[in-house]
């Protein structure tokens, strides 16, 4: 029974007051409409401040075709595609020619991997960091006999090695390595600026003596020259004493057979300095974004099987060349908050950005909680005591009424407001008042008929 008394109130409600009641709020619109366009001016300003909703697409410079980067690239790509966000990778030159374009006005990137070491926040202010995503090993491959030196870097000081194309981050971070304890070295004729492939045909012809790559385990050239077992890799004795000076270096070791279990390569234990692949934003990204880079950084770090012991997990704040986006400082201090696991992820990341505002503006005007949830009867009794206002002043009129022309405009005047208050939306705990209203109306109509009969 109860069940049928609410339906039977919703069809009447939106038969015969809904309409009235919009009309009614129409109404008040326009009376507060001096202080009605300047708020919704400022929660419009607000708004563009906020920036609510993420950019329809998001470009990650990855580097290199074959680069480890950019096998992290296209899995951050699947994972923004599953969240309905839009992430373009863009192959660069390199890593360095990717961060010089995050860093340009003029360009669309808005992210980019960069490895640990090789770039400063003072060359570039407006960016931030996200943090470490993957280890990135520091490799010299060699031919011939195994070589046992304490410093690779003090051997090839005067052979034949493969130091990168000028300007990658191979080529910084080798120059890096060889200045710190052969001070004075500069662009020697034998170290030769090419590229992975062009190094590694001449490695294998015996043109030259070593290659020297920054990369991923799984990157592609990386890759083919593991697989020659002609080649073979340097061991780095001093790595823990490299990573003494140089705090964003680990040590990290190849397992003994750990590359062919059958041909038992390498022989034995190799160890290895690594440096990190860090991720660089511009400042304004927005913090949708940023969270969903963070959450796949972590979601690639956990389906990713490890082929180095690092002792450091990922995503991580390793690299204090570059500072945090506030975004990452809070992902690192307290993790994902819970609501990302039920709300779309710009909702999530909205919330979780204005929290604070929203709790610090929801106790300022708690005081006028109780007066705003009244407002729909504020509405209500605002029109009702200003037709009761009007039906007064007409009735002072016509009392006052002295000629049949002007008892005949005030009749037209009582009539008009009548016609008007039946047309008039009222709150249900109004309705009382709405029918003596009715009722002194018509009283009123019947004053001035009678008036007018006698003039």
């Amino acid at each position: 029974m109860r069940h049928n008394n609410i339906i039977d109130f919703v069809k009447g409600y939106t038969r015969y007051d809904l309409k009235r009641e919009i009309a009614a709020w129409v109404k008040i619109a326009k009376y507060y409409a001096p202080i009605l366009i300047p708020a919704a001016l400022i929660i419009i300003g607000a708004l563009l401040y906020i920036k609510p909703l993420p950019s329809k697409n998001t470009f990650l410079a990855i580097g290199q075709h074959g680069s480890g980067t950019e096998y992290i690239g296209k899995s951050f790509k699947n994972y923004f595609y599953l969240r309905d966000l839009s992430l373009t990778i863009v192959n660069t030159a390199g890593l360095e020619k990717g961060l010089n374009e995050l860093d340009s006005s003029a360009s669309k990137i808005n992210a980019s991997f960069v490895t640990a070491g090789t770039s400063t926040a003072n060359e570039y202010p407006n960016l931030v960091s996200l943090g470490s995503v993957q280890i990135a090993p520091l490799w010299l491959f060699y031919r011939g006999s195994t070589i046992h030196v304490d410093d690779p870097f003090e051997y090839y000081r005067d052979k034949k090695i493969a130091i990168g194309a000028d300007g990658t981050i191979t080529n910084r971070l080798f120059t890096r390595l060889m200045e710190l304890n052969n001070p004075g070295t500069g662009n020697r004729e034998n170290f030769l600026k090419i590229s992975h492939a062009d190094a590694a045909e001449q490695l294998r012809n015996g043109k030259i003596d070593a290659i020297f790559i920054v990369n991923s385990f799984e990157s592609d050239a990386v890759q083919s020259l593991l697989a020659d077992p002609t080649i073979k890799v340097m061991d780095f004795p001093l790595a823990d004493a490299y990573a003494r000076k140089l705090p964003f270096l680990e040590k990290v070791t190849i397992p003994k057979a750990s590359i062919d279990i059958d041909a038992i390569r390498p022989a034995s234990d190799i160890t290895l300095l690594a440096s990190s692949v860090n991720l660089l934003v511009e400042k304004d990204l927005h913090p949708a974004i940023q969270w969903a880079f963070l959450m796949a950084a972590k979601d690639h770090s956990l389906n990713t099987d490890p082929f180095f012991n690092s002792s450091k997990s990922y995503p991580s704040y390793q690299d204090k060349s570059f500072p945090l986006s506030d975004v990452a400082s809070r992902f690192y201090t307290t993790g994902i908050p819970d609501i990302f696991t039920f709300l779309p992820l710009w909702l999530a990341a909205l919330l979780e950005n204005i929290w604070f505002l929203l709790l610090t503006l929801f106790l300022v005007l708690l005081p006028f909680l109780f007066k705003l949830i009244g407002i729909r009867s504020f509405v209500s009794d605002s029109l009702l005591n200003g037709n009761f206002w009007a039906l007064r002043l007409l009735e002072y009129k016509l009392n006052n009424s002295t000629n049949r022309v002007e008892t005949e405009r005030i009749l037209k005047e009582l009539e008009s407001l009548h016609l008007n208050v039946t047309s008039t939306w009222v709150e249900e705990n109004d309705l009382r008042h709405y029918f003596n209203l009715c009722r002194s109306i018509s009283g009123t109509i019947s004053s001035a008929k009678e008036r007018l009969a006698q003039q």
